[in-house]
């Protein structure tokens, strides 16, 4: 009985903490945008759009390295969510599928994850998420003078685990998509919207990034 209850608590937990965790870092957008060459430092402010999202606001920020071929990151983010007051963590890796220089399109398969920890008290005590977005993602470079214009988009198979004791876990899918928009000196902007297919949550996204142009690699935009 005892077990049973735990785990009732557990499936209750994941039904509270689905909206703000379904996110590539807590209460952002997934961004998967294929990164540019270059170490990319970004910071995002993130706000749930829909009742099911819980119209919460956040705010977070990434460092990425991208290289011709793959690109890393991690960051972490700060949410507000009533009682989901707490910070997380998280990271994403991504590999580029080799094209022509020429082509304006730019493929990737990607994965990420985030994890926090949440102390309700009472009966559901302290919730520990794990949160594991993956798929592709592709982006269109838009011809333009001086500016870089990269709208992109990313289908994503999702899992969510929480545990109290006892663990409950569910998988759904969820689509992101948004623009970068890139300057010569390296300062640039980004726009991002999240759809999770389980919570039905919306999160709206407005970044600022810096790019360091390594030599030998170029430079690149988005978080």
């Amino acid at each position: 009985m005892k077990a049973v209850a735990r785990f009732s608590l557990a499936a209750l937990a994941l039904g509270l903490v689905a909206a703000p965790a379904s996110a590539q870092l807590a209460g952002l957008p997934v961004v998967y945008m294929p990164a540019g060459t270059g170490v990319t430092i970004g910071g995002m402010f993130g706000r749930g759009l829909n009742n099911d999202s819980g119209k919460f606001s956040s705010a977070g920020g990434m460092v990425t390295i991208g290289l011709p071929s793959f690109w890393v990151g991690a960051g972490a983010s700060y949410f507000d969510f009533s009682t989901l007051k707490d910070i997380s963590f998280g990271g994403q890796a991504g590999f580029k599928i080799p094209l022509p220089p020429s082509t304006p399109v730019s493929l990737g398969i990607v994965a990420g994850a985030s994890y926090m920890s949440n102390d309700f008290g009472g009966a559901l005590g302290s919730i520990k998420t794990l949160f594991i977005p993956a798929g592709a993602t592709i982006a269109f470079n838009v011809p333009s003078t001086g500016v870089s214009v990269t709208p992109w988009a990313s289908p994503q198979f999702r899992y969510v685990r929480v545990s109290n004791g006892t663990s409950a876990s569910n998988s759904s899918w969820g689509v992101s998509g948004g623009v970068g928009i890139g300057l010569p000196m390296g300062i640039g902007f980004d726009l991002a919207l999240d759809y999770d297919g389980e919570s039905k949550g919306m999160v709206g996204g407005v970044g600022l990034h810096y790019t360091i142009k390594t030599p030998g690699l170029g430079g690149g935009a988005g978080m």
